[in-house]
């Protein structure tokens, strides 16, 4: 089999941003990716709730990625009742695309808490996982995380395309440090995120005063 995979980055997205976005169209171009799905979480399991509400963050994505073709939203998880586990929206991907591989992206200190998820060795049967590696950041796995890596890490972009699932490709994307923590952050503040994201996303924010526990200043307008 040699299809070009889909790639699959879920998150809260609260709110969607230029890191989001960059690694993305990174991984699609490097990893030669049909495109890759933005998977907006309703309820995450392993966190707190999102500050901005579903309909928003859905929207947010769709504005940022409606000129690129590579970049797309799905939205199942927020169209879902109950938790947002991982397993169980890969498995609702592979009923509707059974021929065409999956990546699950995620980062280092995401992966080194993977046991701790529902049902974390199913994701296997439905991706592979394409595993972000940051210069700087050293996570010590979790034992079942690192056999995991040393079982079905794989060298070879290549094997995303000829299998299914099943197998650990760690990709080291160039320096982009942006998290929508820091951009929340700045919004509380009075304090202008402009060219952190999209200006159509964070004009929609300012105007419905997401985020915002003071006036805006005259540079975040």
């Amino acid at each position: 089999m040699t299809t070009a995979p889909v790639g699959v980055l879920g998150g809260t997205f609260d709110p969607v941003h230029n890191g989001h976005l960059r690694l993305a169209m990174e991984l699609a171009s490097a990893l030669d990716m049909a495109h890759v799905r933005l998977v907006p979480c309703a309820r995450p399991p392993h966190r707190g709730a999102p500050t901005a509400s579903p309909g928003q963050r859905s929207k947010w994505i769709r504005v940022a990625v409606s000129t690129e073709p590579r970049l797309r939203l799905d939205d199942r998880e927020l169209l879902r009742d109950g938790p947002s586990y991982t397993v169980d929206t890969l498995a609702s991907m592979r009923a509707e695309m059974p021929d065409t591989p999956l990546c699950l992206i995620m980062g280092r200190d995401v992966f080194a808490k993977l046991p701790g998820w529902h049902e974390w060795e199913r994701i296997f049967d439905s991706a592979h996982i394409v595993l972000i590696d940051r210069p700087g950041i050293d996570c010590e796995l979790d034992s079942a995380a690192a056999d995991a890596l040393a079982e079905r890490g794989t060298d070879s972009h290549e094997t995303l395309h000829r299998e299914l699932g099943g197998h650990i490709y760690t990709y080291m994307p160039p320096p982009l440090v942006i998290s929508a923590s820091y951009i929340r952050e700045l919004l509380e503040r009075g304090e202008s995120p402009r060219y952190l994201l999209p200006t159509a996303v964070l004009d929609d924010i300012m105007d419905a005063g997401v985020y915002q526990s003071q006036p805006a200043t005259a540079a975040s307008q």
